[in-house]
């Protein structure tokens, strides 16, 4: 993937978060049934057809990817970056991107106001296999990085260690970010520097 690919699907990533955020709050206001594209189109000024190029339904709208990205657009994302670039420097730039599409600064206001949506409407969650999503895409990553280095993922340890601490990473991050006076992408290489340093 090239850098305009990428960017077109941090894009797709950034508008999707946005429209999500905008279909929870009708949804915490009227309720998910009684919510329509139309409504939530307006809302986040798309044109309805637009709703589809991001979401095959309307229920759909309610779950959530790993950090609102797809494994697909997170492998996108890793596979954009030099062939010969350290793993752990490619997972920085990866995170920084996940973090700054997604919108990462307010990723835990977003993450609230979705678990207020479950709990009282519980049949939603119900559909969610966010675990499974979140480990699927932790072992591609693994897999990929593996590919690059030459290793077996079978039996080698460190690219799975790799995405594991960058996912460790950028969790401490966003939940720093909460109360820092740092932005988001600083506090995600303050992680990474003392990671490279080997903590």
């Amino acid at each position: 993937m090239d850098r305009t690919a990428a960017r077109r699907e941090r894009r797709k990533v950034a508008r999707r978060a946005l429209i999500r955020a905008a279909a929870v709050r009708l949804a915490l206001e009227k309720g998910p049934d009684s919510v329509t594209v139309e409504e939530i189109s307006e809302a986040s000024d798309i044109a309805p057809r637009t709703f589809f190029n991001y979401f095959a339904s309307k229920d759909d709208v309610y779950s959530i990817e790993p950090f609102q990205w797809t494994e697909d657009e997170i492998l996108a994302e890793l596979r954009a970056r030099p062939a010969k670039e350290a793993p752990l420097e490619s997972m920085r730039a990866v995170v920084k991107a996940m973090a700054v599409a997604a919108n990462f600064a307010n990723l835990h206001e977003e993450t609230q106001l979705l678990q207020q949506l479950y709990e009282r409407h519980p049949e939603l969650f119900a559909r969610m296999r966010l675990g499974d999503q979140i480990d699927a895409a932790m072992l591609a990553m693994a897999n990929e990085l593996a590919t690059r280095i030459g290793t077996d993922p079978e039996t080698d340890q460190y690219p799975h260690l790799v995405v594991g601490a960058a996912f460790a990473a950028m969790q401490t991050a966003e939940q720093r970010s909460r109360t820092s006076e740092k932005d988001i992408e600083a506090l995600i290489d303050d992680a990474f520097d003392l990671l490279a340093r080997g903590l």
